[in-house]
């Protein structure tokens, strides 16, 4: 079964769509409406209690946060992701580097240049 992709026009859910671009996932994608507040809707809240995007659903498992959905997908895959100890903390270290400190500030842009 397809993923399906819950995503708008953001940095972080531009992440999504690219890993599973990379891993040539099949998937299909639902555009989640942001300032009509789609996000907030009762099913939109289903699968992503925090009412943000992104989020997939992959075989009725709601995965949400972008980070959780780059290692779930790797996981999934066993693709870009090293098996190796130390590989894999750094990768893991970088993902949680953007997340934190290079991420929120994409957001911010992505506020004031695109709303």
């Amino acid at each position: 079964m397809a993923i399906t992709l819950y995503t708008a026009a953001t940095p972080n859910a531009y992440k999504a769509s690219v890993t599973l671009e990379e891993m040539a996932l099949p998937y299909t994608v639902v555009k989640v409406d942001l300032l009509h507040g789609e996000q907030k809707s009762p099913d939109y809240l289903r699968i992503n209690p925090n009412g943000r995007v992104p989020a997939i659903v992959d075989d009725g498992f709601p995965v949400f946060e972008s980070g959780a959905i780059l290692i779930y997908l790797a996981e999934k895959t066993g693709l870009l992701m090293p098996s190796e100890v130390k590989a894999r903390s750094q990768v893991i270290q970088w993902l949680m580097f953007q997340m934190s400190g290079i991420g929120p500030m994409m957001g911010q842009a992505n506020v004031f240049f695109r709303y």
